[in-house]
This record gives structure tokens, C-alpha cells and sequence, in this order.
């Protein structure tokens, strides 16, 4: 059995925005984060508005995440890998098979090689792997809004 890892995120400064409230910019990327972690949500946030991607809103769970991607209809979602309620996998799967054009990324701590062949089978985009500074989901989010762009361009 492997143990679970968690891991430290800097602490998150600054006020989530709704995403979808008067004066959104339609031309932006909308994400929403599912991560059980309320520390991993906000600096989640504060990253993904950083890289220019408004946040239409966070989940904890699977069927919090599963009824929000379904109300808010974003381009990105960036799923933990271990909810409360089951496996992002499985929320991966469920999303991908009603919106196989969605970006789906997949963060967690860590994954053994069955894991990754059942993501990709799931719909998700990428993989990335938790470190202090979340340099791996940095660089799918960016990788995210750069095709986004090219696409809209």
C-alpha cells in the first residue's frame, strides 16, 4: 500500500473572482479547480489568474465538481487526484465523455504507471505532479493558454 503524500503550498493571497459576473472577459480561458484542500484551492486560484485564466469557480469534491464544470462550462479544469467522495479519474471520465474538447488536468502527488494509463483513457490532457513550487502544473497551465489563444487567434 503506498502511503500519501501531501504536500506544502505557499499561502494564498488575494480574493477569488466569480468569473462569471458583469465585466468577465469572454476572450479569457475559464477554469474551474477540484481539490479537497481549501489551501490548495485558493493558491490554485491565485496561479491559474496569474497566468491570465479567469476562475469560474472551485469544488472539494466529485459531485460538487461534476455539478459546477456542468453549470459554469470551462475550458480547463484542474482536477486533484483524491476527493473526499472517490478519484478525480472518475470525474475526469464522467466530464470527457460529455465534453471530450475540455482540458482536464490531473494534479496529484503522486501516480503509479496503472493510474496514468486509466487518466488518459479517462480524458486527461496532462498530468502533473505536486511539488512546493507546483512547477509541472504551472507549465500544463501555461501549455493550456497558449494553445487556447492560438485557437481563438
Amino acid at each position: 500500500m503506498r502511503a500519501a503524500v501531501r504536500v506544502a503550498y505557499p499561502p494564498f493571497v488575494g480574493a477569488m473572482t466569480s468569473g462569471s459576473g458583469p465585466g468577465a472577459d469572454p476572450a479569457l480561458p475559464r477554469a474551474c479547480v477540484v481539490d479537497d484542500d481549501e489551501g490548495v484551492r485558493q493558491w490554485l486560484v491565485q496561479k491559474l489568474e496569474s497566468l491570465g485564466i479567469e476562475v469560474c469557480g472551485v469544488a472539494g469534491t466529485i459531485d460538487e465538481g461534476l455539478a459546477l464544470i456542468a453549470a459554469q462550462r470551462p475550458d480547463l479544469a484542474v482536477v486533484d487526484s483524491r476527493l473526499p467522495d472517490g478519484r478525480g479519474i472518475d470525474l475526469c471520465r464522467e466530464v470527457s465523455a460529455t465534453r471530450p474538447e475540455m482540458t482536464l488536468i490531473l494534479h496529484t502527488g503522486m501516480i503509479d504507471p496503472e493510474e496514468v494509463s486509466q487518466a488518459y483513457q479517462a480524458g486527461v490532457t496532462r498530468i502533473a505532479l505536486k511539488s512546493i513550487q507546483g512547477d509541472e502544473l504551472l507549465a500544463a497551465v501555461e501549455d493550456f493558454s497558449v494553445r487556447h489563444r492560438a485557437a481563438r487567434a
